[in-house]
């Protein structure tokens, strides 16, 4: 039986895109390829609904995902050259705007007869409970080395409550968004590996004259990316080190939104 059912399209592993760099330094931000993916990966989110208020808490999570199979490790040249997760291929929840969390838990479906498990469905609790109000939930399936699918039926994003029905204005899903996915300390980075840079962008597209996400590395290394897609981050030197995406409109200032500047800590070893 073969594990991936569609034929994956061909890509070279670097990409010719244009990125602006605004400081010189050491570090080198170097765009990639998309790795391939399957056409027939469809990712559904059955808990919680949009719009639902929620009494109980923590909040349960239940999602389906067809064609792709999590826990194993996603083959390919890529994988080779970055750092791989222990628990394979995962699938990404953020709440709010927190870093996300990996998750392969045991699916609620059982194998057919002739052990085939790509169509399951999955059920969690959050792991903290959330405060009264408004919250989202966004996810996207990734593969071991922490990129993210980017195809049409592949990432949800919905608003639910707890507690109360109180909006926020800027947890807005109908307005272009960022959702920060790597780097981060899920992964342990390496020294010897390039670092990925990956993000997943809503209702809106990265031009040379339009939207575009600025990258500022400890405060000082700056790039404007003007196209999505996956980056290398190399030269990043053992230690702490700072990761800041912030989305951008064609005059360079910050798109207003709740996930439109996002920071996060990581570690190179």
């Amino acid at each position: 039986m073969t594990l991936f059912p569609a034929l994956f399209a061909a890509f070279s592993l670097f990409a010719a895109q244009p990125v602006t760099v605004e400081s010189d330094d050491s570090i080198q931000i170097i765009p990639v390829a998309r790795a391939p993916e399957s056409s027939t990966v469809v990712l559904a989110l059955a808990i919680p609904q949009q719009g639902k208020v929620y009494g109980s808490n923590p909040v349960w999570v239940q999602f389906r995902i067809d064609g792709y199979a999590l826990g194993m490790n996603t083959p390919g040249t890529r994988a080779d050259e970055l750092v791989q997760s222990e628990m394979g291929q995962t699938l990404h929840v953020i709440v709010d705007n927190e870093p996300y969390l990996a998750v392969k838990d045991n699916a609620i479906d059982p194998f057919n007869e002739e052990g085939y498990y790509y169509d399951t469905s999955y059920k969690f609790k959050l792991p903290y409970r959330l405060k009264e109000g408004m919250h989202t939930v966004r996810m996207f399936p990734a593969r071991s080395f922490g990129e993210s699918l980017k195809g049409e039926n592949t990432y949800q994003a919905i608003t639910f409550y707890v507690g109360s029905k109180s909006d926020r204005p800027d947890m807005d899903l109908k307005k272009p968004y960022l959702t920060y996915n790597e780097p981060t300390n899920q992964l342990y980075l390496t020294e010897s590996k390039p670092v990925l840079l990956d993000f997943y962008l809503s209702n809106c597209e990265l031009s040379s004259d339009g939207y575009k996400v600025r990258l500022t590395i400890d405060g000082k290394v700056k790039r404007t990316l003007s196209s999505w897609q996956p980056y290398y981050i190399r030269g990043l030197e053992a230690g702490s080190h700072t990761v800041r995406l912030q989305l951008i409109d064609r005059s360079g200032k910050q798109v207003p939104g709740a996930f439109n500047d996002v920071e996060r800590n990581i570690r190179v070893h």
